[in-house]
């Protein structure tokens, strides 16, 4: 299969991976041959790729760390619970951020309603998928933006994510369920907030963008009113967005550069999980396009997130990102800038194998030419090229 842009495809084209609304329901089947009014109907509701069959790419198969069904549990799961915080009112942004988090504090209405067993159970399943595909990496591919789902994918996404970089540094797996609960539930404060989430920050006003920054303490309180004794995911809830230079919000904690494992961790500094969680939800941010609305690469997050331009976050967990995230993930298109033998300087083709060692190397199915042209398909593996530059094409 080959991701395609909504904007590339054609009449005629065949669907090769099932299209699911945000709740869970099947939107269009694999196999289903596309007509103009559907393109459309996927591009409404904000899809930005799906995946393609055709002669070329039929025998690559993406892999997933968890399957359709689990994902979309978890979606419907996350969903129930945002909804049922959702409904219960919305703040307006001429309120002040210490009489909100009263509210939260002392409105019964806001005590229990979250099904944390069912939420358990769901990290529970995602963590057990996670950890029976080691060789998996996390394809990230954010296949849809807007507001239908976005919220929830973003939850999905960033527990996968979140479970995946705290393996990596040997947690055992009660420490990886609390980390996951924690990312489920760390934006589930914004849902309070309504309309005023789903703008780009260059939309918001002062105070709106002084109330959006204290959505992890509410959803500290919220998950504090809705599971006792949770005090280790209210504090990474909380600290989601801090940064270890003191520049995060929203109490402006610091900590170390250090690995975040138990001896390292130091009362009055950022909570090792939070600083996973913050670095997994940057990621997400920037693939999806919250914030300044411009959608990143894979390649392009990891980039902004290795030179600072996204944050100051944990190297070590930063480092264990680039291990996790498949920065040219499988069925992608990809044009060669540069490589040892300058034989494919600025061919065209689709990633069908990734190189987990070194993922500027891929195998690539070649399909043009360095003036366009398309050639007959070749694979080839550049594993062994000493030098090796790829750029996303789509």
């Amino acid at each position: 299969m080959q991701i395609i842009n909504i904007d590339k495809l054609n009449t005629g084209d065949i669907l090769g991976k099932s299209l699911f609304r945000s709740n869970g329901d099947l939107l269009l089947a694999s196999g289903y041959e596309l007509e103009p009014e559907t393109i459309e109907l996927m591009r409404k509701r904000g899809i930005m790729y799906v995946h393609v069959m055709n002669e070329v790419s039929k025998d690559i198969q993406p892999q997933e760390l968890i399957s359709d069904t689990i994902r979309h549990m978890a979606n419907t799961t996350t969903k129930e619970a945002f909804d049922a915080v959702g409904v219960i009112e919305d703040i307006k942004s001429v309120e002040k951020a210490e009489d909100i988090a009263k509210r939260l504090q002392t409105d019964n209405r806001f005590k229990n309603v979250i099904k944390m067993p069912a939420m358990k159970r769901v990290v529970s399943s995602i963590l057990e998928e996670v950890l029976s595909n080691p060789s998996v990496m996390f394809s990230s591919m954010r296949m849809r933006t807007g507001s239908d789902g976005a919220d929830y994918e973003h939850a999905v996404d960033t527990t996968i994510l979140s479970i995946s970089i705290g393996q990596s540094f040997k947690y055992s797996q009660a420490e990886l369920r609390q980390l996951g609960v924690a990312a489920m539930l760390h934006d589930i404060g914004k849902i309070i907030l309504g309309e005023m989430r789903e703008k780009n920050d260059f939309e918001l006003n002062a105070d709106e963008k002084m109330l959006l920054r204290e959505h992890p303490v509410y959803s500290s309180i919220i998950l504090d009113e809705n599971e006792e004794g949770s005090y280790v995911e209210q504090s990474v809830a909380m600290q989601h967005h801090e940064q270890i230079d003191g520049n995060g919000f929203p109490r402006g904690l610091s900590s170390e550069d250090l690995p975040p494992l138990k001896n390292n961790q130091k009362q009055g500094t950022i909570h090792r999980f939070a600083q996973i969680l913050a670095v997994a939800n940057t990621y997400d941010n920037l693939v999806s396009g919250t914030g300044n609305g411009r959608v990143y690469t894979p390649e392009e997050a990891i980039t902004a997130i290795l030179n600072g331009r996204a944050g100051a976050w944990n190297k070590y967990v930063v480092t264990a990102l680039t291990s996790i995230v498949q920065c040219y993930p499988i069925g992608v298109t990809v044009k060669i800038k540069d490589n040892s033998s300058k034989r494919f300087v600025g061919y065209r083709g689709i990633v069908s194998k990734e190189n987990r060692e070194e993922q500027t190397k891929p195998t690539i199915i070649l399909t043009h030419d360095a003036n366009d042209k398309e050639i007959t398909p070749n694979m080839v593996d550049f594993a062994d090229e000493k030098v090796m530059q790829l750029v996303v094409d789509l």
